[in-house]
C-alpha cells in the first residue's frame, strides 16, 4: 500500500447520497448543512471517514452523476461555502471526507461538450469522443447521432446525455478513433488531475472514482491501469496521503496495476458479491442465473463462488492496498429488504470480520427498506434505496421540515427502523452494528491486512473461519441460515461478541441467525 494510506487497514466508512441524508434548510432535500448537523451521529458509528455521492453543479438526469460543472456545487446542496464548512467541521470531528469524482463523462450541457459539439474546431472537439459524420457506424460503442451541428456522433457512458469523455482507444477499428497514447489526450488528463488537486486542497482526503475502468475503449482493463498509474501518480506528488479508491470490481487489476488503494468487490463483474446477499433480483439482471442468497433464510447456497472470487482478488492485490465488500450503495436494492434484525446483525458480523475495509451505505446500520415503484432524477428501480433517512419516528422521520408532499422522495415511516429509537434499544440493530465496529478496531486481527484461514466447509452450518495478525487469532463463527446449529468447538478463547449462541462442552450452538467472536487464548493448540 501507499505510505501515508495504511491508516485503511483499520478503517470504516459511512457513504452518504446527500439529497436523502439529512434537509438542513426546509427545502425537502437533503443539503451539505445536513450532513454537518448529522456529524455528530455519524461519528457515533465508530467510523473513520465519509463517501459522499456527487454534489456537483449537474442536470440530475442521473442522480448527480451527469455532471455540468466539477468546479460548482449544485444549488440544491448549498455553496461553496458549505463545502469548506464540511471540511473543516468533519477534520474537527475526526471524520475524513471522500468525494464522488466522475471522470470517464460529463453532461450534455457540460461547457465542455457544448463546445465540442460546435462544427467549428476548438480547444475541446477532442474532448469526447466523436465518429467522422452521422453516418458512422456504431464501433461497438453506444452512440448518439443528429443532435448537434458538428456532422458526427458521440459515444454515451450510459444515458444518452452523459457523453464519454476521450482517453483513447486501446486498439484502432475506425479512421476517427486515436490511440489512448495520442499526446492529444494530454489536455484531458490535466484537467482530471487539476479537479482532483483542487478538492484536495481545499481539504478532501480522496476520491472515489466511479466506473474507473470506463476511460479507455476496447480496453481489458490492462490499459486503464497504466493510465490511472500516471493520474494517480500526478496527483500524488503533491498529496501523498491522498486516497484513490475505485469503482471497478476487480481489486487485482485496480489495486495491484492500477495503483489505487481500494477497490469494491460488488455487483457490476462477476457472482462473487452478489452471491451473498443480492442474487436473486441481481443475478437475474446481470445473468448470473437464479442461486438464491448465501444469508437468506433457509437457503442452500454455499460461500464457495463468494470466497473463490473474494480470496483470488485478495492474492491479486500483492500487498499494495485492499478490498472492500460493502453493505450496499445507492444503486442496489437496500439490503435489509426482506431481512430481519437477527439476519441483518448476522450479515454485519460478516462484513466487519473478513479482511475488507467495510463501507455502511446510510440507512443499513438501522435496517431501511428498498421502497418500490420510485423512480425520480434517473433513478429508475434504484431509487428505492434513495429514500429519505429515517432519524426519528416523528415528522418526515426527523429528515425535513418541509411539508411532506415536498420532499425529495417520500418517507418508509417505520418506528423500529430510525435512529432515535434503536439509539434507546440495547438489542437493536444499530446498536449491534455500533458494537461490532468497535470489536473490529479493538483487534489487529480483523484489520483488512491480517490473514484469513477458512476452518469449515463452505456449505456448513455454521461457518467458521480465522483471523491472524501473527500477534492474536480470532475465530468467527456464522449461522446465515436460520434454524438451530451447532458444531464442534475444540477452542479456549474469550466471546467478543455474539447473537443467539451459546458454548456448551466443546460444542458452539446456535438458536437461530447468529454469530460469535472468539479471541483465543495464547495457550491454546487446537488450531
Amino acid at each position: 500500500m501507499v505510505l501515508g494510506t495504511d491508516w485503511l487497514k483499520d478503517a470504516v466508512f459511512y457513504q452518504v447520497y446527500p439529497t436523502g441524508f439529512f434537509d438542513a434548510n426546509g427545502d425537502g432535500v437533503g443539503d451539505l448543512r445536513g450532513i454537518i448537523e448529522k456529524l455528530d451521529y455519524i461519528k457515533s458509528l465508530g467510523v473513520d471517514g465519509i463517501w459522499v455521492n456527487p454534489f456537483y453543479l449537474s442536470e440530475f438526469r442521473d442522480g448527480g452523476y451527469d455532471i455540468v460543472d466539477y468546479y460548482k456545487v449544485d444549488p440544491r446542496f448549498g455553496d461553496e461555502a458549505d463545502l469548506s464548512a464540511l471540511f473543516s467541521a468533519a477534520e474537527s470531528a475526526g471524520l475524513k471526507v471522500i468525494l464522488d469524482l466522475v471522470v470517464g463523462h460529463t453532461s450534455d450541457k457540460c461547457a465542455w461538450f457544448l463546445e465540442s459539439k460546435k462544427a467549428a474546431k476548438n480547444k475541446y472537439s477532442e474532448y469526447y469522443i466523436w465518429s467522422e459524420n452521422v453516418f458512422d457506424d456504431s464501433a461497438g460503442l453506444r452512440m448518439i447521432n443528429g443532435v448537434s451541428e458538428r456532422d458526427g456522433n458521440y459515444a454515451v457512458n450510459f444515458f444518452a446525455m452523459q457523453p464519454a469523455l476521450n482517453f483513447g482507444f486501446a486498439e484502432i477499428r475506425r479512421p476517427w478513433q486515436r490511440l489512448w497514447t495520442d499526446p492529444v489526450f494530454d489536455k484531458i488528463h490535466a484537467e482530471v488531475i487539476g479537479i482532483m488537486k483542487y478538492y484536495l486542497e481545499k481539504g478532501a482526503a480522496g476520491f472515489r472514482i466511479d466506473m474507473a475502468s470506463s476511460l479507455i475503449k476496447y480496453d481489458d482493463g490492462t490499459l486503464n491501469a497504466k493510465l490511472w498509474t500516471k493520474l494517480l501518480g500526478a496527483v500524488r506528488r503533491e498529496y501523498p496521503r491522498a486516497v484513490f479508491i475505485s469503482e471497478w470490481a476487480q481489486p487485482e487489476i485496480a489495486v495491484g496495476e492500477a495503483g489505487f488503494d481500494l477497490d469494491f468487490l460488488i455487483h457490476i463483474r462477476g457472482e462473487a458479491y452478489n452471491s451473498l446477499f443480492r442474487a436473486e433480483a441481481e443475478n437475474r439482471a446481470y445473468g448470473l442465473g437464479d442461486a438464491p442468497s448465501y444469508f437468506r433464510r433457509n437457503s442452500v447456497s454455499g460461500l464457495d463462488i463468494f470466497f473463490d472470487g473474494f480470496l483470488g482478488a485478495l492474492n491479486g492485490l500483492n500487498d499494495k492496498g485492499y478490498i472492500s465488500v460493502p453493505s450496499g450503495n445507492h444503486d442496489l436494492k437496500r439490503i435489509g429488504t426482506d431481512r430481519t434484525q437477527d439476519e441483518l446483525k448476522t450479515i454485519f458480523a460478516f462484513l466487519m470480520t473478513i479482511p475488507s475495509v467495510p463501507f455502511i451505505y446510510n440507512g443499513d446500520e438501522i435496517g431501511m427498506k428498498h421502497i418500490a415503484g420510485l423512480s425520480k432524477d434517473g433513478g429508475f428501480n434504484r431509487t428505492g434505496s434513495r429514500t429519505p433517512m429515517q432519524f426519528t419516528a416523528g415528522e418526515n422521520a426527523g429528515f425535513s421540515q418541509a411539508p411532506a408532499e415536498k420532499l425529495y422522495l417520500p418517507v418508509d415511516i417505520s418506528a423500529s427502523h430510525n435512529v432515535a429509537a434503536q439509539e434507546k434499544d440495547e438489542n437493536s440493530l444499530l446498536t449491534c452494528v455500533k458494537a461490532l465496529i468497535k470489536t473490529k478496531k479493538a483487534h489487529g486481527a480483523l484489520s483488512a491486512d491480517a490473514g484469513i484461514r477458512i476452518l469449515s466447509g463452505y456449505y456448513d452450518v455454521p461457518f467458521l473461519y480465522e483471523r491472524t495478525d501473527g500477534k492474536e487469532r480470532i475465530i468467527i463463527a456464522i449461522n446465515a441460515k436460520g434454524g438451530k446449529a451447532d458444531c464442534a468447538f475444540p477452542y479456549k478463547g474469550a466471546l467478543l461478541d455474539g447473537l443467539n449462541e451459546s458454548l456448551d462442552e466443546n460444542h458452539l450452538n446456535f438458536n437461530g441467525f447468529g454469530y460469535a467472536i472468539f479471541r483465543l487464548g495464547q495457550d491454546d493448540e487446537s488450531v
